[in-house]
């Protein structure tokens, strides 16, 4: 026989308005939970469906939405990948084509004496180089920056004023738009020129638009890639430098591996590493503000910041990620699925993932370890992708708005 429904607590509103409520640390423990929201129903224990491939449709929603979800999650992925290993060898190959720019305007500096050497062949030689330059660094960069305008712009801006002195036979000065020329190019090689205009920490670049598509200005996201060198950072929009505003300061680097390692004990069987390519962690917090008084500025860690994290692992391909998957569910519990969109209002909102709980050594509540603990969290399988987000030693009634700015990433954003 089909049991019942059971519709969970949807608003914070909805449960300040229930009588008997106790609260502790932000969780609140209603007596009774009431219907509220017709968008968190879930099913009961035992009525799931035995697990499938999201992306078959299985599961009772859209799959062209799991398969959007899947897309635009490689695209991320391979673009934190990028930074975490190939952004090192792209800033090299860019610095060795502005190296190659500046040994020839030193190379062509040399060869002048008199007043008559500076020749047309010399402005064709550095135009050339100057261009070369350019399709290199973009080369390097390419799709995540776009440097060559930068290089030919630094070109076209001296070779009219050199090819003007060379037909005058004005050594003078040709030496004096060489060494202009040199020091144009120099300046966009410096470590912190490079580290601004190309920037990883923070990362602002398309990165950050398709992880937070709609709220770039307002979110802040911890990015780590372990088994890519360790590789940690930040991805915000910068912070721009004026007169009397206090940016914050973050003191520490962010989800270092304390970090990591109790976000995967809280996960427990959910992590599989079996067949698995990559393994991201991010958080989504809100983003700090720059301040005019000194003593409201933030500083501290990251994770002061309380972001929502979100752990995923990619496999090798669809199948692999639902062997495992199958595997983690089966390591646990379920108790129907849900949205976790927390009223947001788009597309993806039919987007059901399986309420998931399991048993751990100790217990995170209250301080008490008498008995095993249980950790409540949500599952999702897209395509060669496993999801997990919102693990707590607190029930997933007994938590409202847990989701925070994670709202605002892209899988919850609307089909375009």
């Amino acid at each position: 026989m089909e049991q019942p429904r059971r519709n969970v607590l949807a608003g914070l509103g909805a449960a300040a308005s229930l009588a008997g409520c106790l609260s502790v640390d932000g969780v609140r423990y209603p007596d009774e939970i009431e219907s509220s929201d017709e968008s968190n129903t879930t099913l009961e224990a035992g009525t799931d469906e035995p697990p499938t491939d999201n992306s078959t449709g299985a599961d009772g929603y859209s799959s062209d939405l799991i398969q959007l979800i899947a897309e635009r999650t490689q695209a991320i992925v391979a673009d934190v990948v990028w930074f975490a290993i190939s952004y090192p060898r792209a800033v090299e190959s860019y610095n060795q084509a502005i190296d190659s720019v500046i040994e020839t305007i030193d190379t062509v500096r040399t060869t002048i004496h008199q007043p008559t050497m500076p020749t047309a062949e010399m402005v064709d030689r550095l135009e050339t180089v100057g261009y070369n330059a350019a399709d290199r660094a973009e080369t390097a960069f390419e799709p995540h920056f776009s440097p060559a305008d930068l290089l030919q712009s630094r070109t076209d801006m001296h070779i009219p004023s050199l090819a003007r002195a060379a037909r005058r036979n004005d050594a003078d000065r040709f030496v004096e738009e060489l060494d202009r020329m040199r020091l144009s190019f120099f300046q966009i090689q410096t470590p912190v020129y490079v580290s601004r205009r190309f920037s990883r920490n923070p990362i602002h670049n398309r990165l950050l638009d398709r992880v937070v598509p709609h709220a770039t200005g307002d979110v802040l996201v911890e990015v780590a890639v372990p088994t890519r060198r360790n590789f940690t950072t930040l991805a915000h929009e910068p912070y721009v430098d004026e007169d009397g505003s206090y940016p914050p300061t973050f003191t520490a680097d962010p989800l270092p591996v304390a970090r990591r390692n109790k976000l995967r004990k809280r996960l427990g069987p959910v992590v599989q590493p079996s067949g698995r390519t990559e393994e991201v962690f991010l958080t989504f917090a809100t983003r700090p503000d720059s301040v005019t008084r000194q003593r409201n500025v933030f500083r501290g860690p990251p994770g002061d910041l309380d972001g929502t994290p979100l752990y995923i692992q990619q496999y090798g391909d669809r199948a692999t990620a639902r062997e495992q998957f199958t595997t983690t569910l089966a390591a646990g519990d379920t108790e129907g699925m849900t949205s976790i969109s927390s009223g947001v209002t788009s597309a993806t909102d039919s987007i059901k993932w399986h309420r998931y709980y399991h048993r751990e050594a100790g217990s995170d509540r209250t301080n008490l370890d008498d008995f095993p603990g249980v950790q409540y969290g949500y599952l999702l399988q897209a395509g060669p992708f496993v999801f997990a987000t919102g693990f707590s030693g607190d029930a997933w009634e007994e938590r409202t708005r847990w989701q925070g700015e994670l709202t605002e990433s892209w899988l919850f954003q609307r089909v375009d």
